[in-house]
């Protein structure tokens, strides 16, 4: 979908709060067109631009824009370690910076057809089968336009191998903060915008409820503040909310989530429904997922996620009515404020 022209964004309200916004790597906001240009119009608000109009099919071929439409720059090696050579540079620019900065950082890899260096691909043997119990070993992946076709086994090699691949690459990115003196005054967060299925129930790819396709990992280092874990299910909704509280910059206060700040300095776990929508729409209450098709109230899947990590018992028939009535309710109430 294309970003609509002067919609504010969160680098719009860190602009004004003085900070210097930076944005580099995949972009999947201009439109339909591919593997191009983004055209300063379409960056989001973000001051600084180093990036490409999704999608690389070839991890090995990418293109990365900066200003010249006309001139792209291939990447060096695998786009993720080619990407990861200009935020380190970008960021030893700024070792002494006259004002705060923001800078995203989009990997698009790891990403089907995954193609990792064999160094990391060859980490990985037959046992990416022992686990999870919903592997469905006779599961294969088909994809012609990106000339993918082989097994659940294979797959998972290259698709861990592309991960671990991303955690050298972040790696770098970290002791580049380190070297130039970032690190002690600058919030690192890590997380992605969705997992894969890779086999589990028998299917590939994101757009489904089940956890391996909506759970992502969210790591968030503040300098000097204490390790913690929360537990609670949260949003990446509420991103937008805790980076404006972290750099102390105003809150429009008329979007979705709240700020995680509170919780990961020593408050109580937010308590809170977290909603995901798809093809379907999901509720998450503590430990209980209940999902519906898109706008409907019939609930096709609910699972336990504390006693059935890996969904395998629906209790979409045996919920109880109170818990189920309640949930669709706040379902509800969240469509009519999302969707008016």
């Amino acid at each position: 979908m294309r970003l609509p022209v002067n919609q504010p964004t969160i680098a719009h309200h860190l602009n004004r709060a003085g900070y210097d916004t930076h944005y580099i790597g995949k972009w999947h906001l201009s439109g339909k067109q591919q593997n191009g240009w983004v055209p300063p119009e379409l960056r989001g608000g973000f001051q600084h631009f180093i990036g490409w109009e999704s999608h690389h099919v070839d991890h090995n071929a990418g293109l990365i824009w900066y200003d010249d439409p006309d001139t792209p720059v291939k990447l060096r090696g695998h786009e993720t370690d080619g990407l990861t050579d200009i935020v380190c540079d970008e960021l030893a620019s700024l070792s002494s910076p006259k004002s705060p900065f923001f800078m995203a950082v989009s990997y698009q890899a790891p990403h089907p057809p995954c193609s990792p260096p064999m160094t990391d691909m060859q980490r990985y043997d037959k046992s990416v089968l022992d686990g999870p119990p919903n592997t469905d070993h006779d599961a294969w992946f088909k994809h012609t336009g990106w000339n993918a076709d082989y097994g659940v086994e294979e797959f998972r090699k290259r698709y861990f191998g592309e991960i671990s691949q991303l955690d050298t690459a972040f790696d770098r990115i970290l002791k580049t903060l380190e070297k130039t003196g970032l690190a002690d005054d600058t919030v690192v967060i890590f997380t992605s915008d969705h997992g894969d299925m890779a086999g589990c129930h028998g299917l590939f790819g994101k757009g489904v409820m089940f956890d391996e396709s909506v759970r992502v990992p969210l790591l968030i280092r503040v300098p000097g503040a204490a390790q913690r874990a929360i537990e609670s299910p949260v949003s990446t909704v509420d991103l937008f909310a805790t980076i404006l509280h972290l750099a102390d910059a105003e809150n429009p206060g008329e979007t979705e989530g709240r700020s995680l700040l509170p919780c990961m300095t020593g408050g109580p776990d937010i308590s809170t429904d977290v909603f995901i929508e798809h093809k379907d729409d999901c509720i998450i209450r503590g430990d209980v997922k209940l999902m519906t098709k898109q706008n409907e109230n019939d609930i096709t899947h609910c699972f336990d996620l504390a006693n059935d990590p890996y969904e395998l018992n629906n209790l979409a028939q045996s919920l109880d009515d109170k818990a189920r009535d309640s949930m669709l309710l706040a379902l509800n109430q969240w469509r009519n404020r999302t969707r008016s």
